[in-house]
This record gives C-alpha cells, structure tokens and sequence, in this order.
C-alpha cells in the first residue's frame, strides 16, 4: 500500500510538473504582463522599465514636487512657455494665442492649436488635443487640478527662472535634452556677444539707460526682469542704469508709477520708451522735452506688443533689435 500511494504521489507531480510548463510556453512570446499593485514602483524610480519605449515614464522634481511624466513626451500643451520648447526643437501641440502672437518666433508656430487666451484657456480643447504632458505657469489651484486630471502636469511659476541661461537649461533638464540647451545656448551667446560689440563701439560706459512707458496720466518705469525689454537692455546687452533704476527697480519690485513731474529723476542718457497706438510719436509736456534723452534724440520708442514678451528667443531678437537702434541713431546724431 505504502508502494502504491508512492507511485499515485509520484504521477501527480509529474502531472502539475507538465501543467507549469504547458502555462509557461502558451505564455511565450505574449505582449501581456501581470499587472502590478496600485501605485506602481514606477512613481519611485525615475524610468519605469517597460518592452515598449513609448510608454516608459521617469519622474521630474518641480517645485511643487515629484511628478510621473512620459520620458519621451510628443503631445505637449503649454501656455507661456512656447519659446523655450521651440528653442529645444520641441513644437508643443497647443498654446494659448498670446504667445502664439509673438513676432519673434512667429515663423516657429504654424501647426500649434490655439486653446484660448491668457486667464480664459478652454479645457475642452485641451482635452481634444489629447496631451501625454501639460506645462503651465498657472498658480490656481482649481486650474491646475483641472490639467492633472487631462495629462501629468508641470507646473513653472512665472519668474521660477531669472535669466535666460537657467531658464533654457532648466527646460533642457525637464525634457531631457540638455544638450540641445547647450547648443542653443551656444548660439545666443553668440549672437549676444555681436550684438554687444556693435553698441560698444558708440556708446561709453558711463552713459545711462532707462526703461520707461506712457500712459494718459503718468509714466511708468521698470527694471530688468519684466519686460518692456529690461532682460535685453540690462541683462544681455549690459547696459548702465541709473542708481535710482537699481536701488527701486532691479530687485523684488520690477515696475512703479513715476509722476509726469518727477520723471526727469528716472530718466537716463538714453530712453526706451514703450509706447501704445495713441501716444506714438511721443511729444510730451515741457518736462518731458526737457530731458537730455529727448533734447540729444536718444529716445526711442518700443512698440507695446513687441516689447512686452520676455522669453529667451524674445530677449535674443530684442537685444540685437536694440543694438540697431542705438548704432543708427549714434549715426544719425552724427550727422
């Protein structure tokens, strides 16, 4: 008895034996995997291991923490941060219409889709664009919750990035192509440096520049990081301010109202003023055309929605834009 239940033991291991490998080989060669658990470890590692390329992830470290985004994304919507993207040879699939508007890389964005204007993005086309990553300046909550739930989302406060070099390599180490960003970078300081010496060859250190705008009432003047083309006329091209422009505008404060009556204390050797359709061909009041800018023409006037846009391909045309104006006018002057 003890031999026959020995041989029935052995015959069922022999059986589940041929059982396991009859499962193994009908498993052969099976695009299917087990599933893992909820919350796979791919959220702890950054490239989830996977047979098709297309679907690995890795995790980007924002300033609002960790977030899963495809390794190799190809349908991206941003809002504001087309130029750094185009800059990487990356053209998004969406943007909003003010930043598809801008000039200076207007000849970039034939084939994105316009998903509305600033503060009035429709979610709907969002959604029918159909991204693998969202990249946003947002700061509402209620909207940022809203792109989670379309595509993993990115969020880039406005002024995360302070120069041009941090911004284009910060976007580098985002879509994993830095050395695209070195390229780029390569390329603007370049062009950056040209620009530079044109200006150096007729203008002396000494003299000074300020950044001013018109309205009805009064003026306005900024600093080098908001626009009105402060990063190229401060940053890029280096340009002096006045002390005032330094101690008031350059740090955490960026813009103030000046008084059509104090504007003489703001106002340096040399003006860019932003101007809008009502008021080109700035004449001003008696203050104004009291100003050695304005008595010497060096005042040159900035069209509002060309100055306003202040990306890295924006500070790179404007600054040598700027350069022209001020080496004609030298010219001008001279004659």
């Amino acid at each position: 008895m003890f031999a026959t239940k020995k041989r029935f033991s052995g015959l069922l291991l022999m059986l589940a034996i041929i059982m396991i490998l009859a499962a193994c080989n009908s498993g052969t060669g099976s695009g299917t995997t087990e599933p893992t658990a909820a919350g796979s470890e791919s959220t702890t590692s950054s490239t989830e291991t996977n047979t098709d390329s297309s679907g690995a992830t890795r995790i980007y470290k924002s300033l609002s923490g960790d977030v899963e985004i495809p390794a190799e994304p190809k349908r991206i919507v941003t809002d504001m941060y087309v130029s750094d993207l185009l800059a990487l040879g990356i053209k998004p699939v969406g943007s909003i219409k003010y930043y598809l508007e801008n000039p200076f890389y207007a000849d970039q964005v034939e084939g994105i889709e316009n998903i509305g204007d600033r503060g009035a993005v429709s979610l709907e086309k969002v959604v029918a664009l159909d991204p693998d990553l969202i990249i946003t300046y947002s700061d509402k909550a209620e909207e940022i919750e809203s792109y989670q739930k379309i595509a993993p989302t990115v969020v880039i406060p406005y002024g995360t990035f302070t120069n041009v070099e941090d911004e284009i390599r910060g976007f580098g180490e985002l879509m994993n192509k830095s050395e695209e960003a070195e390229a780029w970078l390569k390329t603007y300081d370049e062009r950056i440096e040209a620009a530079r010496a044109k200006v150096k060859a007729v203008i002396k250190p000494e003299e000074t520049f300020s950044i001013l705008e018109v309205s009805d009432k009064s003026y306005y003047g900024y600093g080098d990081n908001f626009g009105r083309g402060g990063q190229a006329v401060y940053r890029a091209l280096e340009l002096t301010p006045l002390e005032i422009t330094k101690k008031e505008l350059m740090g955490d404060t960026q813009w103030k109202e000046i008084s059509r009556e104090v504007v003489g204390d703001y106002a340096g050797d040399h003006i860019f003023l932003t101007v809008g359709e009502n008021n080109k061909n700035y004449q001003g009041d008696a203050i104004w055309q009291s100003l050695p800018a304005v008595k010497n023409n060096q005042v040159y006037e900035l069209e509002e929605d060309r100055y306003w846009y202040f990306d890295p391909i924006a500070i790179q045309g404007q600054a040598e834009e700027f350069a022209d104006m001020i080496v004609e006018r030298a010219q001008q002057n001279r004659k």
